[in-house]
């Protein structure tokens, strides 16, 4: 199982992510749930940012082409 969170000011553009993630070979299932709001623990993501910049392990960042 892997969990996405993805953004966007258009509620239709999820949508349409969502059915290309559903298309996508090997994907048994894709659900949209949108939320009215979200809330980040900052001081979590700020604490977990510096640690994988000290750390001595190779970090990737992956990302789709446009």
């Amino acid at each position: 199982q892997i969990v996405l969170f993805l953004f966007s000011n258009n509620i239709f553009e999820l949508d349409a992510i969502t059915q290309k993630v559903r298309s996508v070979g090997g994907v048994g299932s894709a659900d949209l749930f949108i939320p009215k709001k979200i809330t980040f623990p900052q001081k979590w993501i700020i604490n977990a940012i510096k640690q994988a910049q000290e750390s001595e392990k190779l970090h990737l960042t992956y990302q789709t082409p446009n």
